[in-house]
């Protein structure tokens, strides 16, 4: 049994990270002694409540992003909106959630903390106006009409959350590389997330969830 319980915590510690997402790998320490921390019961309940908005939605959908991959989910979620509209299906009726986690982790914060840590070329995402590693977040809005963006997302009823647990291990580690202090940078991260974007206890749980709540999976990263 001890053996077995070694092999699971380390399974845990070494998926449950976004160290990866700002191209750091001396973060174990920290991901062991947080991986294994209970969540508290307030979190998951205001994730609970959360959910509550896919009740009644005849159409429902959850996107495992894990990859920015261009913004593949981001896109396919709206596309997904726009068909069922030319079939006469309104948005009210479409429950469509985006998850943030791994690699996307820094998708979910606003360009504050793009500029000032380098997220763009952490994450290899190239702005479409420089031509270079982006210092913004450009899937946070929309800055013309054609563009896809989490703005357009949420006006029409689209849901977006991210993984806890990965936030709070990047800020750790990235803390760590950089030398400065850990609770800090937490803090900074966590007051930078974007509006309306949901913290999850983990976002491996949030993708369950959706599925037990009747969401179709879309692995897009």
């Amino acid at each position: 049994m001890k053996e077995q319980t070694t092999h699971r915590r380390s399974f845990i510690t070494t998926l449950v990270g976004g160290a990866a997402a700002f191209g750091l790998s001396s973060v174990l320490a920290p991901l062991k002694t947080q991986a294994l921390n209970a969540t508290p019961t307030g979190e998951a309940d205001e994730a609970e409540k959360w959910f509550a908005q896919l009740e009644g939605k005849k159409h429902k959908m959850v996107f495992d992003w894990p990859k920015v991959n261009n913004g593949a989910a981001l896109s396919w979620a709206l596309t997904l909106m726009d068909t069922y509209n030319e079939m006469g299906v309104k948005d009210e009726e479409i429950g469509i959630v985006l998850i943030l986690r791994y690699g996307t982790t820094p998708l979910s914060m606003g360009d504050v903390v793009w500029n000032k840590y380098g997220f763009g070329k952490r994450t290899e995402v190239i702005d479409p106006d420089t031509k270079v590693f982006s210092k913004r977040n450009i899937y946070a809005k929309c800055k013309t009409e054609d563009d896809n963006c989490f703005e357009l997302f949420q006006k029409r009823g689209g849901l977006i959350c991210v993984c806890s647990k990965a936030i709070d291990h990047s800020a750790e580690a990235l803390a760590e590389k950089l030398k400065k202090d850990k609770e800090a940078m937490k803090k900074e991260f966590a007051e930078n997330v974007l509006p309306g974007i949901k913290r999850m206890p983990s976002g491996i749980w949030a993708l369950n969830r959706a599925q037990e709540l009747g969401c179709k999976v879309c692995v897009s990263g």
